[in-house]
């Protein structure tokens, strides 16, 4: 394979996932590179099912929620997308603390849409539920995970144009995780709050809420807590601040993330052939 075409195909609530996947884009180096936005409600209308093309090489990028592929991703996948035997570059993005089953369930999820999976990554990216008081992977993806991303994609590419990328073989490109995975996050009646004091009902939380759990009313925001993500993109949007995370069980949950998984983590690479690259 010397001349080929990507597409991006990402969920990415919060914008690290797409910051990584761009940067392996740049590395890989394609003729052409097409993004298929998964994030927002609208996707699931504008992506309705996309294939692609002869020749292209998926990069499939997802977050890490609990140590599983949000079920949201993965349904608009599942409806979106087609891989009739294309390669694919699989990336998850966890928040500094372990992404456990979450890049084998998108392995195992690209070979049942038809891809074949010939590289992965699991990059860090700052956690939902870090702030400014209790940081976890403060400012992840940084210069340094962009540099390893970019490095990572120039890898896949020469693998591509060396033949080593999975043509004529069929082995299973390995990764960590369990069989059955882990149980994900399940629906509770919690979400982040808006402080109507400091809210100017500017509209961005609904705009970025990938599960179109936010309404704008004339003089309020309303949250759907069932619907919603807890992935805190409207949280990170809010112009005002006025987007807030205070349920007791988050706040708690945020501390302890803070205090035991302070140690910074680096990417971790899987090719085919057994080649497998820590940096």
């Amino acid at each position: 394979m010397h001349k080929f075409d990507a597409q991006q195909i990402l969920f990415s609530p919060t914008g690290t996932t797409r910051k990584i996947l761009e940067s392996i884009a740049s590395g890989l180096a394609p003729d052409t590179c097409t993004q298929l936005e998964l994030t927002y409600p609208d996707s699931e209308k504008l992506s309705l099912g996309a294939q692609i093309e002869d020749g292209e090489v998926a990069l499939i990028g997802m977050p890490v929620h609990a140590g599983r592929i949000p079920a949201l991703a993965v349904e608009r996948l599942r409806a979106s997308v087609q891989g009739k035997g294309r390669k694919a570059v699989l990336v998850v993005v966890y928040g500094n603390r372990a992404y456990e089953d979450a890049l084998l369930e998108l392995r195992d999820l690209a070979v049942e849409l038809g891809f074949v999976p010939v590289a992965a990554a699991a990059f860090v990216g700052e956690h939902s539920f870090s702030t400014s008081d209790l940081p976890v992977g403060h400012g992840r993806p940084d210069k340094i995970d962009l540099e390893k991303a970019l490095s990572f994609g120039r890898s896949v590419r020469e693998k591509m144009l060396e033949g080593g990328d999975g043509d004529g073989n069929t082995q299973v490109l390995e990764v960590p995780g369990n069989f059955p995975y882990r149980e994900g996050v399940q629906p509770a009646p919690i979400s982040p709050e808006t402080d109507a004091d400091t809210c100017v009902l500017c509209g961005d939380c609904v705009r970025s809420c990938p599960s179109n759990a936010i309404t704008l009313t004339n003089d309020s925001v309303e949250t759907d807590k069932m619907a919603c993500l807890r992935c805190c993109a409207c949280v990170r949007v809010c112009p005002t601040g006025a987007r807030v995370m205070v349920h007791p069980r988050i706040l708690e949950l945020g501390r302890t993330l803070h205090e035991k998984f302070a140690e910074r983590r680096e990417p971790e690479l899987f090719f085919l052939r057994d080649r497998r690259n820590r940096s």
